[in-house]
């Protein structure tokens, strides 16, 4: 998904145990998502363009209207996309952002090949509108295809004005984004909804993790899976600060000086999540990240529990394993690595500027703003 990158680091893999999750249970959503208005604001924008006669480039145009979104919404205390940036466009704009919700939501029809418009798309489909005449995947000109933007609400008063823009919306449209989310399907099991989807509308403001009571008591079939998930974040904390002992460990044996902050905050580590950590059915863990899971990731997930199990206070039991599962994910830029680019690559490395361990989220944090907005649908 996008910026699924954004503050979750990746030496081992773990990544992929917060993406596979995080799509399965919030199917749509980024890390980098903030408000849940943005979704209508972007096709607004998409209708606004193809009803435009001149002859800007489309990406161009785009651009303009959203970093003049950006401008009217400045007033807002959070969320803004591309504030920081004004006068300038933002490089993740919210076209960027939020375009796989729109398409996963219900707000952009697939194409009839049944894949998804991007937005180059889009523009090729308003210049064919305007007589250009480029083609589709399948050779039809782009002019015969559907609008693929879906049916809307109207957009507020004021939309065309340029006046100040706010996050709330408007009953009529919290009522259709709540029904469509409502609608959303588990990747991992189509005939169910989504936890999403079940939890729109419902307050979870006071839920700091996804696997809190309050969202477990909701989530129905997919609780013994977000209940996993829950021990699977705690075994990444503990993963990741693996992860930091070791790198510290080894350039301490290169000769250099480095202290021991990350082999110290392992037994901190430890201590707050080793307990719910081991409760984690590894077999149900990996069928959980099928399909196409790297052998790597599933033996760093599967040793780690092990040691857990066993001593789980000797980091270097581990070594190898990490190693091989850092090489095959990054090559050459692998701290653990053995060979002169694996030293090189820990002379660059601060174990001060390393963050500490924690656990991964799942993208609650911008779930839950998001559900905030709709609560009461």
């Amino acid at each position: 998904m996008l910026g699924d990158t954004a503050g979750v680091r990746d030496e081992v893999g773990f990544l992929l145990v917060h993406q596979r999750y995080a799509d399965r249970f919030f199917p749509g959503t980024s890390v980098l998502h903030t408000r849940l208005r943005y979704v209508l604001f972007v096709p607004w924008i998409l209708e606004r363009l193809k009803a435009q006669s001149d002859g800007v480039r489309f990406l161009d145009a785009l651009r303009a209207e959203e970093t003049a979104l950006a401008e009217r919404l400045k007033g807002e205390s959070y969320g803004v996309i591309g504030r920081l940036m004004l006068p300038d466009a933002s490089n993740q704009p919210p076209s960027y952002v939020y375009w796989t919700a729109l398409a996963k939501w219900g707000l952009l029809d697939p194409k009839p090949t049944g894949r998804t418009w991007s937005r180059a798309d889009i523009g090729a489909l308003i210049a064919a509108a305007r007589g250009k005449g480029p083609r589709d995947d399948d050779g039809r000109p782009l002019a015969t295809s559907v609008w693929p933007v879906a049916e809307l609400p109207s957009p507020p008063e004021g939309w065309d004005s340029g006046e100040p823009l706010g996050f709330d919306l408007l009953p009529r449209e919290r009522r259709h984004l709540a029904k469509l989310i409502r609608a959303t399907r588990c990747p991992h099991d189509p005939d169910a909804r989504s936890l999403l989807a079940l939890l729109a509308g419902s307050d979870v403001a006071d839920a700091e993790a996804c696997w809190d009571p309050t969202v477990l008591d909701i989530a129905g079939r997919h609780r013994a899976a977000l209940e996993r998930a829950g021990r699977a974040a705690s075994l990444a904390a503990i993963g990741r600060g693996v992860y930091a002992a070791l790198v510290e460990r080894q350039k301490e044996r290169d000769g250099r000086a480095v202290g021991r902050r990350h082999r110290d905050a392992l037994s901190d580590v430890l201590a707050r999540h080793a307990e719910r950590a081991v409760t984690l059915d590894a077999d149900l863990l990996i069928a959980d990240l099928q399909p196409d899971l790297p052998c790597r990731v599933e033996e760093v997930l599967r040793h780690t529990l092990t040691w857990l199990r066993g001593s789980g206070n000797r980091a270097s039991q581990l070594l190898d394993v990490y190693r091989r599962a850092e090489i095959k994910r990054k090559g050459a830029r692998a701290r653990l690595a053995e060979e002169q680019s694996g030293i090189d690559r820990r002379i660059e490395w601060n174990a001060d500027e390393h963050p500490a361990a924690e656990p991964l989220h799942y993208r609650w944090g911008q779930v839950r703003l998001m559900l905030q907005d709709l609560e009461g649908a």
